[in-house]
């Protein structure tokens, strides 16, 4: 992950201090010595940011290191590019209106503080936090006898981040699912972060989560090999093997381009679930969906939300064969029905939130309810991340109440 954001994190670090030792450097730094001090932190986090980026895999298999990355840029890089910026902004508004005070320098060095604090913050306390959110979600086919059928939705553990004094979260996470006693449990992908190795620990604690229909569950991004350093193919699918695996050994209902029927008497409802949507891209929707009855309820687990626009009515009958035909997967001619509630995770909501901005909001369906086409989707900001940090993005499950309209 480093490895991707090192040249970003040499020029958003050197820049910050050439401006700082040209506008005030020179006249306070007299001595090499001092001078030596001044550079070092920049020299600090261009070198540990380089010693992560030689390592293998997205992230170091030590998460450690992560958090000894993530206080070394609060410390050392972030505080000194917001006054930077509010600096620089400051000395083009002083030459252009020809004043002779820097309002910014003194906004930057507040602002500055202030970023520091809240970079701490969303390390050391935000991340840790969670809610429980609730929403009653109205469809027009419900069957009778699933009027008021409760769902947990949880999402984007990623089991890999806790340790030390985080270990506690996931039995709390666990614990807070169990409490709301749901007719079904989802999960809407990346149980870990690169591999299958940081796991077995928690078995025993995800084969405790309990519901009257079980835990049904779909695979995210992190849960295939792409962000590990492995080329053969062999060792590729014994991973991917591994996972699948170790899913269903702890009860999961693991659906891979694939549905399963829920009965109460002689109602049923249809959940089903995709692949993962891209890198790698193994998803397909219409044979998730083949063989469903028209008319049914239809609940669809997705890890990536931008995905459900391929769900629409509008648009998932569009997929033609060389006559101009619709086609099912099987290539005979078949109409799939589109799903009437969508589940999603993957954006972790930005997981930094300042007054409604957030990293993720340029990503479609990024956080919360959305309707088209009758159809609707939850994406969750789900529980953690590969990076330990969040601000105003706080952590969820879901409780999903189901109504009929």
């Amino acid at each position: 992950m480093i490895a991707r954001i090192l040249i970003p994190v040499v020029v958003f670090t050197l820049l910050p201090y050439l401006w700082i030792y040209k506008r005030y450097g020179k006249l306070w730094l007299k001595s090499l010595w001092q001078r030596v001090l001044f550079w070092l932190p920049a020299f600090v986090v261009i070198a540990y940011s380089a010693y992560i980026t030689m390592l293998p895999n997205f992230l170091p298999r030590n998460p450690v290191l992560i958090d000894i990355w993530f206080v070394i840029m609060a410390v050392c890089a972030v505080p000194q590019f917001v006054f930077s910026l509010f600096s620089v902004f400051g000395w083009c508004c002083m030459r252009l209106l020809h004043g002779h005070r820097n309002w910014g320098k003194l906004l930057g060095l507040v602002v500055g503080a202030v970023a520091f604090f809240c970079f701490i913050y969303g390390f050391t306390e935000g991340f840790p936090k969670m809610q429980v959110k609730r929403i009653t979600i109205y469809v027009p086919n419900l069957p009778k006898s699933f009027e008021g059928y409760r769902i947990v939705q949880f999402s984007d553990i990623h089991l890999g981040s806790y340790y030390g004094w985080r270990g506690h979260l996931p039995q709390r996470d666990i614990d807070s699912i169990n409490a709301e006693k749901p007719d079904l449990i989802c999960f809407t992908g990346d149980l870990q972060n690169v591999t299958p190795d940081e796991l077995p620990e928690y078995q025993a604690l995800l084969c405790s989560l309990k519901a009257r229909d079980g835990v049904m569950s779909v695979l995210g991004n992190h849960d295939y090999t792409y962000y590990m350093d492995v080329d053969d193919e062999q060792e590729i699918a014994a991973l991917e093997k591994r996972m699948q695996d170790f899913q269903r050994s702890c009860g999961w209902r693991l659906l891979m381009n694939e549905h399963v029927a829920v009965h109460r008497g002689a109602d049923s409802i249809y959940v089903a679930g995709t692949e993962n949507y891209d890198n790698p891209k193994r998803t397909n929707v219409r044979k998730a969906l083949y063989g469903i009855r028209p008319g049914s309820f239809v609940l669809m687990l997705q890890h990536i939300p931008k995905q459900w626009r391929e769900t629409w009515p509008s648009t998932i009958n569009k997929e033609k064969d060389e006559d101009g035909d619709v086609i099912g997967p099987d290539r005979k001619d078949s109409l799939v029905v589109a799903p009437q509630l969508t589940l999603s995770g993957h954006t972790h909501a930005g997981q930094i939130s300042i007054l409604g901005l957030r990293p993720s909001m340029f990503t479609p369906y990024d956080y919360g309810l959305f309707e088209e086409e009758g159809c609707q989707l939850y994406t969750t900001s789900g529980l953690g991340g590969t990076v330990p940090i969040r601000i105003g993005a706080t952590a969820e499950i879901v409780v999903i109440t189901l109504k009929r309209k």
